[in-house]
């Protein structure tokens, strides 16, 4: 690898920095910037988001480590959500290669700005119990499924897609905010070693590019995590609703850049 690219990936790393930092806060990885970065210097989409989605979840590990020391980890939602994420995760990584993810990553971007914007607009408490209580069954039933789709999504797309289940986790699981940060955290990481362990073994991961990245990807998931039993659940919701705006703005970023070279 030339001096230019080492250099290229190095600036990358600052970059991952602050995506890391600002993404354990929230429970999130943006991971889209970086993806597209790396795919540009790598010159292959597949070991750009082969090597993002390694990134990521040792950035997770990290802070899924700090959230649970501060009892921010739902073990319950970790095994209903995460583990079908897993499985799913690590049977389709393999075929990552072969599907075209614009399109995929263009209804995600659509899905989050639709979310953020409706996480943005406060709605008023209910006064009293809700007539429409899902039954426990249904509820663990739609936790499992939602798991395994977007464990499926992730090992397609390089991305670990926390941005789809917090809210999620948030509005209709009634999770409050804190504990829904730390277990989408700890979901990304199982879900990201499982997808992770697939693509290594199809040989799809750059090396120097991962030891060159992950090092301040790490530091500032571990600051970050910090951050996040700082602030109150409104401000903490606030902040999510606004990054899920960012990653879809990134997002269509990237496939902007995408359809553009394609042309």
């Amino acid at each position: 690898m030339r001096s230019t690219e080492i250099l290229a990936l190095a600036l990358i790393a600052l970059v991952s920095f602050g995506l890391s930092y600002i993404g354990a806060t929230v429970g999130l990885v943006l991971g889209q910037l970086r993806v597209a970065l790396l795919v540009y210097v790598l010159g292959s989409p597949v070991a750009g988001a082969a090597t993002s989605l390694a990134i990521s979840t040792a950035g997770t590990l990290v802070g899924t480590w700090r959230h649970a020391r501060d009892g921010r980890v739902s073990l319950w939602l970790l095994a209903s959500v995460g583990a079908p994420s897993a499985v799913a995760a690590f049977a389709t990584a393999r075929w990552a290669g072969s599907v075209d993810a614009r399109l995929l990553k263009a209804a995600i971007a659509g899905v989050l700005l639709l979310t953020g914007a409706a996480m943005l607009r406060r709605r008023p408490e209910p006064a009293g119990p809700s007539e429409h209580v899902p039954s426990r069954t249904f509820a663990v039933l739609a936790e499992v499924v939602v798991g395994a789709v977007l464990g499926a999504i992730s090992g397609l797309v390089g991305l670990l897609l926390g941005s789809l289940r917090l809210p999620a986790m948030i509005r209709y699981a009634r999770v409050p905010p804190p504990v829904a940060v730390g277990t989408n955290m700890a979901i990304g990481a199982v879900t990201g070693l499982s997808a992770g362990v697939a693509t290594f073994l199809e040989g799809q991961i750059d090396l120097t590019a991962f030891a060159v990245v992950t090092p301040l990807t790490l530091l500032g998931a571990n600051l970050g995590a910090r951050r996040t039993g700082d602030l109150d659940p409104d401000s903490l919701r606030r902040w999510i609703a606004w990054i899920l705006l960012l990653s879809a703005a990134l997002m269509l970023g990237e496939l902007g850049l995408e359809l553009r070279r394609a042309a």
